[in-house]
């Protein structure tokens, strides 16, 4: 029995013993407590009733039921087929929950939008795409809203147009609200729209990301920290790039929640949708919070300039080219183009380069990969649990860095000076060294730091890098305490490091680095290192392991689990290499850091993606780009953009995965191609720019064989956990009884 059934086993004893008097308990216990012995088991079988009669309460409810109980609520209700369950944004329980109240709307567009969204997870948007047919109106029934030609002087009717528009991948699909002439190819085929039976059901899967402070004006400007919650602007020819990293990248607003939405009987515009944020609707925004209509907290976008700058105010924030920088002197401004994410700063209507400009703002991204201002706390246990460590399991030491902070008992302000700190302690001989234990630095905020780090790990230690808040204490007298170690919070929080990373490390120690977006290398010098696990952080070098005599790292274990890098070198011994929902973008040259020369796409040119001479590499759900070069592999649901070359190909596995030409393989299961030399075929991606919210998901056009083939019918690559097309599938199957009788539907977007 866990500890809470003990728990409460014993309140149930006393409750017992409560209704007995007071004599009869006390006569017991002098004669050895026979009575209470008895009690004891009836107490027992009194606390599985009570949870008994408990469960079946909650079964009443779909919100509180347990999960095997939904398809049997599911039945209650006449729902043939309950669609499966993808995991995290996705529920059973809302569509059965909902299923009466889509059959009073049954036949509405309102209900389709509703029906999807609840299916995939995923924001929808249903559109009746007669009302879009350009025709000759009646002369009593004249529809001025249809024009059949576009005008030029509706910028905003035209910029929505060029976001649906957008190239052969758009991010903003069904907005265009453009009158059409009629097709007749059909809308199942994905091929026609403009149809008088057609409606269209336009899926987006792209998640908004937050990055910085939250909370009302005053909060905003009360801020004044180095960096608080705000994220540090990078520094880009004369102005500056909201992205750490240095890329481009469109800006997001945060779609509307559900009650500002109006529920179901609502029809998904713009302002509930992940898309991107145009200028005119930026322009839109500012206007409002100038008139006071909306406070300066919703705005998509905030900007402090300096370290000790406060927020500036809505009428200081201009759109790049649709408004005028005010030049009256003395005056702070800048310029902010929101399809490239770049600032411009001003004053007195001159451009100046202040050294610190921090941003609020949000981003987009299709999954919790790589660095991001995404919750980590359910991964990031799973992977201190999962650590192959020989110390203590419990934090003994944790240390708070944030940039600019004065340095305390709890907290310091650079992370150079956190490491200093963290050796000393480890160095201390007095008996108080946390050496054999796990050592937490959990990075605060969001700002960039411009150091190249080292550490030097003791045997059967770990050290944590984190991203991640630690908050203090508050009693409820008032009183606030120093934060507990081991207490922090991995969320909404994007550190940048501009420099490399060194370790070494003793027998059976271990380095974690989670949620981290490092500028540079990831180097292992020559040691003893147990453990390496990179986890939700983007490292734009590579990982090289070294080895050599007396320190060769042959016990190492290379983890990374969600992470974006630039390659891995394994020149040591290492023996295992395990990669779960990554990325290893040998072909990105964006993706290199500039602060190191020899790491140019020329220098990179003939180097392997993944290289290891001694190591089993093991890919589940990846995408590399580049050559492998492994000793033995198993690999999973991965795509592997170039040639693999295995050289103990009679152990392992390749399954349902993507190999390029070339490759020298494990046997193969439901590959493509399904043997070496097969028919030529090759991945096509929605975009390879590492700052676009689609980076390397495979695209509409990309081979169905590799665009469904992974386990399971889902894509292949470092998306594959998205199971998108059985979304859009599960969708459209849920769909049918709503659909009105002579209409057809299309699914798009997914």
């Amino acid at each position: 029995m866990n500890g809470s059934g003990a728990l409460d086993a014993q309140d149930a004893l006393a409750r017992l013993l409560g209704r007995l008097p007071t004599h009869v308990v006390a006569r017991d216990a002098e004669a050895g407590g026979v009575l209470r012995a008895l009690l004891t088991a009836v107490a027992a079988e009194l606390d599985l009733l009570e949870n008994d009669l408990g469960d079946l309460y909650d079964a009443w409810f779909v919100e509180t039921c347990a999960e095997w109980v939904v398809p049997y609520l599911a039945d209650l209700v006449g729902l043939a087929e309950v669609p499966p369950d993808f995991g995290t944004g996705t529920t059973r329980r809302s569509v059965v929950a909902n299923t009466v109240a889509y059959r009073r709307r049954k036949g509405t567009a309102a209900v389709l939008e509703q029906v999807a969204r609840d299916v995939t997870g995923w924001p929808a948007r249903a559109v009746e795409f007669y009302r879009l047919l350009a025709a000759t109106t009646h002369v009593n029934h004249v529809h001025l809203e249809r024009p059949a030609t576009a005008s030029l002087r509706d910028a905003q009717r035209l910029e929505l147009l060029a976001l649906d528009q957008a190239g052969t991948v758009t991010l903003a699909p069904g907005l265009d609200p453009l009158p059409h002439t009629a097709e007749v190819r059909r809308i199942a085929s994905r091929r026609g729209r403009y149809g008088i039976p057609d409606i269209g059901v336009f899926l987006y899967p792209v998640q908004v990301y937050e990055v910085g402070a939250s909370g009302t004006a005053s909060d905003l400007a009360a801020d004044t920290g180095a960096a608080g919650g705000w994220s540090q602007a990078r520094a880009s020819g004369s102005g500056f790039k909201v992205d750490p990293l240095g890329r481009e990248v469109p800006l997001f607003a945060a779609p509307a929640g559900d009650d500002a939405a109006g529920g179901i009987e609502h029809l998904a515009g713009e302002a509930d949708l992940p898309v991107p944020l145009r200028p005119r609707r930026l322009l839109s925004l500012l206007q409002a919070a100038r008139r006071e209509d909306l406070d300066d907290a919703q705005l998509p976008i905030g900007v402090r300039i300096g370290v000790t700058g406060t927020a500036l105010p809505p009428d200081r924030i201009r759109v790049c080219g649709l408004e005028d920088v005010d030049s009256t002197p003395g005056v702070r401004a800048v310029m902010v183009d929101a399809q490239t994410g770049h600032l411009t700063c001003y004053e007195g209507g001159e451009v100046i380069r202040p050294a610190n400009v921090f941003v609020r703002y949000a981003y987009g991204g299709l999954a919790d990969v790589g660095a991001g201002s995404y919750d980590r706390s359910d991964g990031h246990e799973a992977l201190l649990a999962a650590d192959r460590y020989d110390g203590r399991p419990a934090t003994d030491r944790q240390l708070s860095v944030r940039a600019g902070a004065v340095t305390s008992m709890v907290e310091v302000g650079s992370l150079t000076e956190a490491l200093d700190r963290v050796r000393d302690e480890w160095a201390a001989v007095d008996g108080s060294s946390p050496a054999g234990g796990t050592y937490v630095v959990s990075v605060g905020d969001s700002a960039s730091y411009v150091d190249s780090l080292r550490v030097d790990i003791p045997p059967a230690t770990r050290l944590v890098l984190v991203a991640a808040s630690w908050p203090t204490r508050i009693m409820r007298s008032g009183e606030v305490l120093a934060p507990t170690p081991g207490a922090y919070v991995p969320d909404g929080l994007r550190p940048h490091v501009l420099g490399s990373l060194t370790v070494t490390g003793g027998p059976g120690s271990s380095l974690v680095l989670d949620g981290l977006a490092v500028e540079g290398d990831l180097v292992v010098e020559p040691g003893r290192l147990g453990a390496l696990t990179v986890a939700h952080s983007t490292v734009t070098g590579r990982i090289q392991v070294e080895g050599a005599d007396g320190g060769t790292n042959g016990d190492l274990q290379v983890r990374i689990v969600r992470g974006i890098v630039s390659g891995i070198e394994l020149t040591a011994p290492v023996p295992v290499l395990s990669m779960t929902d990554s990325v290893v973008d040998g072909a990105a040259p964006s993706l290199l850091p500039r602060t190191h020369a020899r790491r140019d796409s020329m220098a990179l040119a003939g180097a392997a993606a993944v290289s290891g001479a001694a190591v089993h590499a093991s890919f589940e759900g990846c995408t590399v780009r580049g050559d492998v070069e492994v000793r033995s592999m198993d690999a999973s649901s991965c795509v592997f953009d170039g040639a693999v070359t295995v050289e103990h190909r009679q152990v392992g596995c390749l399954r349902y995965s993507f190999a390029g030409p070339g490759s020298r393989t494990p046997r193969r299961y439901r590959c493509v191609p399904a043997e070496p030399g097969g028919a030529a075929i090759a991945p096509v991606y929605a975009a390879r720019d590492p700052g676009s919210p689609v980076y390397l998901a495979l695209a509409a056009t990309c081979p169905l064989v590799i665009r469904t083939g992974g386990e399971g019918e889902a894509e292949m690559g470092v998306h594959h956990h998205l199971r998108r097309p059985l979304r859009a599938t599960a969708a459209a199957r849920a769909l049918v009884p709503y659909v009105p009788v002579g209409v057809e539907i299309g699914i798009f977007g997914s």
